[in-house]
Order: structure tokens, then C-alpha cells, then sequence
């Protein structure tokens, strides 16, 4: 019976250093993304630091387990009573572990159908980072539904987009061109991010379908990078509509620009992190997404939803 509780120890040691990696890699996403909190749920597995923690949780489940019932069966004298109280405690750890995942796992599916929808939503300046204080830009004239012009603009505007940025289908030939990765990927191993053209954001040219000031491309988790949309930008209250409402443009109340042009998130009004001036809402900005997004093609953000499905259609897993 020594066998039973010999890998005990060691277990719960490795589930403890798993659990502490976790945590290590957790605090440094949310570092780098001060909203993802209000995205994700405890057991959010696209998080690689909440994958690491629940397999921590695991290895001292199971270690513990082992350490009870090998003390109980193997201990000289012991009572058929203790060795019952070792296994009902046992049974029951593994019934608590069961009952908690499910339940963080029904909780994040719920909050990925509702929450993710409203969630995320996609800085300026190719940035990609998401972030509250997201907004409708003025627009010219009453909201308003669209008519049959501005549905055929707005596919016609989809159409053009595509052809322009086609040619930029590899992120090599867009590197090649000038555009430079603005962003992480916003999992680190994974996900969208942006690049950024910053010759184009200085050119005065506004909704260029072949000359946008930022390109967004996803990285598949285990696979390849892909082009799925770009980003247009221009001062607040400049940005074309040609569809209506079907193309609004949106701002963010919250960002932050630094000297080498990546997006920072300012933690109050006008409070920038070090190394970052406040932009505000004095830039507006529309993304056309390039895959079948299930939020609709000129969609503000990213939603988990719409991630999920651009994964699915470039062959991730």
C-alpha cells in the first residue's frame, strides 16, 4: 500500500507550482489587457493561465485523494471506521471538483453567448485592445434606418474592401509594405491582432479601401495567420458613411497613444500610462471584417463569438 501514497507529496507539489504558474501567467494577461476580466469567466480555457490553474487544481485533487485513502488503508491498527471517513472524504472531494467545474464551465458558456457580445471592443489606431468607453461617433444626421441605397453602398464598400486588401493576405506581404504589428496577439499564443500602416494614417486619405490604416489578422491556435479585416480611422466627425447606420464609425473615450504609435489604456480621464499622450475621442473608427462575422461585417468589436467563428472558418481548433 506504500505504492498508493508515494506519489502523493510529489503531486501536490507539482499541482501547486502549476497552480502558481497560472496565476503568474493570468496576472500577465490582464496586465496587458485591463478589461479582459470583464470578458472571461473563471474557466475562459482560450486563457492559457486558466487552463494551467485548473490542471493545478487537478494534480492536488488527485494528490490528496491518494495522500487520505493510503494513510488510512496502510496505517498499522486503523479502524474500519477511519478507512470509511477516508473514503467518504475522498468521494467527496471528487464530487466537489466535479460540481465546481461544471458549473464554471455552464457559467462561461452562458456569459460567451450574452456577455462577449457586448464586451470587447476594439481600440483605434490598430490597436486591438478592448476596452469600456466605446461610442457611437456623431453622426451627421438622426440615426435612422437604412435604405435600399445605403444597403447597396454599404455592400459595395464591403466588396471594394476586400479587393483592396487582398493583396495583404500574407502578413509578410503587408510587412513588406509598410504596416507593422500595433498589438499582441490578444491571448499572447494566439488571436487577433493589429498592424499598422502609420505612413497611412498620415496621408490624409479617409476610408481607402486599398490603403487602410490598419490590417487585423488572427492567429489560429496551432495553425497559420490570417487576414480576417481592416481599420479605417479619421478625425471625429469625418468619417464617411456611405451606408447609413450599417457604417458607423465609433470612438473610445479611453485611449492612449505611445511615441512608437501602440494603443495604451488610460486607467481615468486623461490618465495615461507613462510614455503615452491622451487621444480620447478625437479619433473615430471602423473595422470591416473580411470573414463571415456572425456580429455583421462593420461590427465595432470583436465578440468571443465572432472570434470563435473566425477560428472555425480558418481551420483552427
Amino acid at each position: 500500500m506504500h505504492t498508493l501514497t508515494r506519489p502523493a507529496p510529489w503531486l501536490i507539489f507539482a499541482g501547486n507550482v502549476t497552480l502558481l504558474l497560472g496565476l503568474a501567467w493570468d496576472a500577465r494577461l490582464h496586465s496587458l489587457d485591463p478589461h479582459l476580466a470583464m470578458r472571461e469567466g473563471v474557466f475562459t480555457m482560450s486563457n492559457p493561465g486558466h487552463a494551467l490553474f485548473a490542471g493545478g487544481v487537478a494534480l492536488v485533487v488527485v494528490g490528496t485523494i491518494l495522500l487520505l485513502l493510503g494513510q488510512a488503508i496502510r496505517r498499522p491498527g486503523a479502524t474500519l471506521s477511519r478507512r470509511a471517513v477516508a473514503v467518504v472524504a475522498s468521494a467527496a472531494l471528487v464530487m466537489l471538483s466535479a460540481l465546481t467545474f461544471t458549473a464554471a464551465v455552464a457559467g462561461e458558456d452562458g456569459r460567451g453567448e450574452a456577455g462577449d457580445v457586448h464586451a470587447a471592443t476594439e481600440m483605434t489606431d490598430g490597436s486591438g485592445h478592448e476596452g469600456h468607453g466605446t461610442t457611437p461617433a456623431p453622426a451627421a444626421s438622426p440615426a435612422a434606418g437604412p435604405t435600399a441605397e445605403q444597403r447597396a453602398a454599404a455592400a459595395k464598400l464591403l466588396a471594394d474592401i476586400r479587393a483592396g486588401i487582398a493583396p495583404y493576405a500574407s502578413v509578410n506581404a503587408a510587412v513588406t509594405a509598410g504596416y507593422v504589428q500595433s498589438t499582441p496577439w490578444r491571448f499572447l499564443a494566439w488571436g487577433p491582432a493589429h498592424f499598422t500602416n502609420f505612413a497611412y494614417s498620415r496621408d490624409g486619405r479617409i476610408l481607402d479601401p486599398e490603403r487602410p490604416e490598419s490590417l487585423v489578422y488572427m492567429k489560429v491556435p496551432g495553425g497559420n495567420v490570417a487576414l480576417i479585416g481592416a481599420m479605417f480611422s479619421a478625425p471625429t466627425g469625418q468619417g464617411p458613411r456611405p451606408g447609413g447606420t450599417l457604417t458607423d464609425w465609433h470612438t473610445h473615450d479611453n485611449l492612449c497613444i505611445t511615441s512608437t504609435g501602440s494603443v495604451a489604456i488610460a486607467t481615468g480621464p486623461g490618465q495615461c500610462p507613462a510614455g503615452s499622450f491622451f487621444v480620447g475621442e478625437r479619433v473615430e473608427m471602423m473595422h470591416v471584417w473580411t470573414f463571415d462575422n456572425p456580429d455583421g461585417p462593420f461590427s465595432h468589436s470583436l465578440s468571443g463569438e465572432a472570434i470563435r467563428a473566425a477560428v472555425r472558418q480558418l481551420g483552427g481548433r
